[in-house]
C-alpha cells in the first residue's frame, strides 16, 4: 500500500502528450566514449515522453520507445586506433609540457568527420523533413559544422561537452576564462599553478584559441559553403546562438569554476544504476580474497602498441603483487611474446562502471579518461593514472591534487614506479580517504541526469532561454578585456602628468623670476 502514493505521484508528474517535444541530436564525431556520456540524457528524455531523433554513429542495440536512430556511414570509429609508441618521447621546451600538436590532431579529426556527415544523405533528408524541432543538441568539440545544420533548421541549440570546455568555447558562451585558476585542457595543471605554470597555461590557451580561429573556423566555413552554398553567417557567429552548454565536469574533482549561468556542470551523469556482473567475473572476484585491480586505457588505445619494455615492466609489477588478481581490457594478448602473469586476466570487453563499484575492486590503473575517472571517483576506487593525450593530463592533475590517486608519467612507466604507485594507493588509509572524498562527488542536491533533463526542458519551454545568455558573447576582444577602459584611464593619467609637469614648470619659472627680482633689488640697494 505504501507504493501506491509514489506510483500515483509518478503518474501525475509524467509528461502529458501535448508537452512532448521534438528533440534532435546531431553527433558527427565518431568517438564512442564521447557518445557514451551523451546517450543517458537522450534515453531519459525519451522516457519522459519526448520524441528523440538521433543522428550519430552509435545506434541503440535494442529499440526504445520515442527514440529513433539515424546512423552516419563512411567514417571509421575511433576505437583501438591510438598507438602508444607515439608517446614514448615528448618534446618539453624548457622542461615544460608542450601540447599544441594535440590541436592539429583534433583539427584533422574534426574536418574529416564533418566532410562525411555534411555530405551524408541523412542530412539532406533531415533538411527536407517537415518536422520542426523544439531543440537541437549537438557536441561542441573539435569542429562546429553541425551548428550550421542547426542554423538552417532554425531551432534553439544546446551544446554538450564530454570533457572540460575547449579554449574556443568560452567566448561563444560568454563565460570568463581566468588564467591563474583555470588550466587549459591539454595541460597537467590544477587551480594551484606556479608562475611558470601560469605562463605556460597562458601561452597554450591563447595559442590554441588563435589556431582554432585562424585555421579551423575558416576551413569549416569552406566546408559549409561547399555543401550549402554562400549566404550563411560565419560559423563563429552561428555558434554564439547556443542557448546552453552541459559539460562533463564537477567541482569536487576539478575545483570551482566561475562559469556563466548557461554553462552547467553535469559530470558523472553516465553513471547509471549498477547492473549485475557476468558470472565469469563474479567467479573471478569470489576467488580473489585480497581483491582485484582493474586496468583499462579506454576504447581508443590499442593496448597491443604498448612498447615491449613498458609491457614487460607492467607484467613484472603485476607478478610482484601476487596477492591481488588483475583484470584488464586487452585484445589479442595471446599474440605477444611476453608471458602473461598468472594473476592477470584479460578480456576483449569489460562492464567498467559495474566492475568499478564492486566491493572487491581495490584500485584502477587508468589513462585518465574522464568517463573512467568519474566512474572510479563515484565508486570510491583509488587510481594510478598514466595520461597519454588530450584532456587526460588535466584529469590526472585533478586526480592527484584532490587525493584520488597518483600519476605515473608514460616516460616513467617502469616496474619501480608502477609498483610504488600501486603500493601507495593500495594502502588502507589512502583508500579510506578516497572513499570519504568520493562522497562529495556523489552527494548533490539533484542527480546530474535529472539536472541535465531539467535544463533541456527549461530551454524548450522558454524558446532558447535568452534570459540565461550573456551579452559577453557579442562584444569584441578589446571591450571584453576592458582594453578601451584601461586606455582611457591611462590617457587621463597621462594628461594629468603632463598638466602637473606644466604646473611645476610654471611655478618653477615664477619662482625663479621672483628670486631674480629679489636678488636684483638687493643689489641695487
Amino acid at each position: 500500500m505504501k507504493l501506491l502514493p509514489l506510483a500515483l505521484l509518478a503518474f501525475l508528474l509524467r509528461p502529458k502528450p501535448n508537452d512532448a517535444a521534438h528533440i534532435l541530436g546531431l553527433f558527427q564525431h565518431p568517438g564512442k566514449s564521447h557518445f557514451d556520456f551523451f546517450r543517458p540524457m537522450f534515453l531519459a528524455l525519451a522516457e519522459r515522453g519526448h520524441n528523440i531523433s538521433m543522428y550519430s554513429y552509435f545506434p541503440l542495440e535494442k529499440p526504445v520507445a520515442n527514440y529513433t536512430d539515424y546512423v552516419f556511414q563512411g567514417m571509421p570509429l575511433l576505437t583501438d586506433i591510438v598507438d602508444l609508441s607515439n608517446f614514448e618521447s615528448e618534446w618539453k621546451p624548457l622542461g615544460l609540457p608542450f601540447k599544441v600538436p594535440t590541436y592539429f590532431m583534433l583539427h584533422d579529426w574534426g574536418l574529416r568527420s564533418c566532410k562525411v556527415a555534411l555530405n551524408s544523405p541523412l542530412i539532406t533528408q533531415l533538411l527536407k523533413s517537415p518536422i520542426r524541432y523544439d531543440v537541437i543538441l549537438l557536441e561542441h568539440f573539435s569542429n562546429d559544422c553541425m551548428a550550421a545544420v542547426a542554423h538552417l533548421l532554425n531551432a534553439p541549440v544546446i551544446a554538450l561537452s564530454s570533457c572540460a570546455i575547449m579554449p574556443w568555447h568560452y567566448k561563444r558562451m560568454g563565460s570568463p576564462f581566468i588564467n591563474p585558476i583555470m588550466p587549459m585542457n591539454f595541460l597537467p595543471y590544477t587551480d594551484e599553478m606556479s608562475l611558470i605554470d601560469r605562463l605556460n597555461n597562458f601561452f597554450h590557451f591563447h595559442t590554441v584559441n588563435t589556431l582554432y580561429n585562424m585555421i579551423t573556423q575558416p576551413a569549416t566555413d569552406a566546408l559549409i559553403a561547399e555543401r550549402f552554398g554562400p549566404g550563411l553567417p560565419p560559423i563563429n557567429e552561428i555558434v554564439k546562438n547556443t542557448s546552453l552548454m552541459l559539460i562533463n565536469q564537477h567541482y569536487a574533482l576539478t575545483g570551482p569554476r566561475p562559469y556563466a549561468p548557461n554553462v552547467i556542470e553535469v559530470g558523472g551523469l553516465q553513471v547509471g544504476p549498477i547492473k549485475p556482473l557476468p558470472q565469469h567475473l563474479l567467479d573471478l572476484l569470489d576467488r580473489s580474497p585480497n581483491g582485484v585491480i582493474y586496468i583499462s586505457w579506454g576504447s581508443m588505445v590499442n593496448s597491443n602498441t604498448l612498447p615491449s619494455g613498458k609491457r614487460s615492466a607492467l607484467f613484472q609489477s603485476i607478478s610482484q603483487l601476487k596477492e591481488y588478481n588483475f583484470v584488464m581490457r586487452w585484445k589479442s594478448l595471446e599474440s605477444l611474446e611476453d608471458k602473461q602473469p598468472s594473476n592477470l586476466y584479460t578480456f576483449d570487453w569489460l562492464p567498467q562502471r559495474d566492475l568499478l563499484c564492486h566491493p572487491k575492486i581495490r584500485a584502477f590503473i587508468s589513462h585518465g579518461g574522464l568517463l573512467g575517472t568519474t566512474e572510479a571517483i563515484h565508486c570510491g576506487v583509488p587510481m594510478l593514472v598514466t595520461p597519454f593525450y588530450g584532456d587526460q593530463f588535466l584529469n590526472s592533475g585533478a586526480v592527484k591534487q584532490r587525493g584520488f590517486g597518483v600519476i605515473v608519467d608514460f616516460r616513467d612507466f617502469d616496474s619501480n614506479h608502477i609498483t610504488r604507485g600501486l603500493r601507495i594507493i593500495l594502502d588502507k588509509k589512502f583508500a579510506e580517504r578516497v572513499r570519504r572524498s568520493s562522497e562529495a562527488f556523489r552527494q548533490r542536491p539533484i542527480p546530474p541526469i535529472k539536472l541535465a533533463t531539467w535544463w533541456i526542458e527549461h530551454v524548450i519551454k522558454y524558446g532558447g532561454a535568452p534570459h540565461i545568455q550573456s551579452e559577453a558573447r557579442h562584444i569584441n576582444w578589446i571591450v571584453y578585456n576592458s582594453i578601451d577602459v584601461l586606455l582611457f584611464w591611462l590617457g587621463i593619467l597621462f594628461l594629468l602628468i603632463v598638466a602637473l609637469r606644466k604646473l611645476i614648470k610654471i611655478f618653477k619659472t615664477a619662482f625663479c623670476r621672483g628670486k631674480i627680482s629679489r636678488d636684483t633689488k638687493t643689489k641695487t640697494q
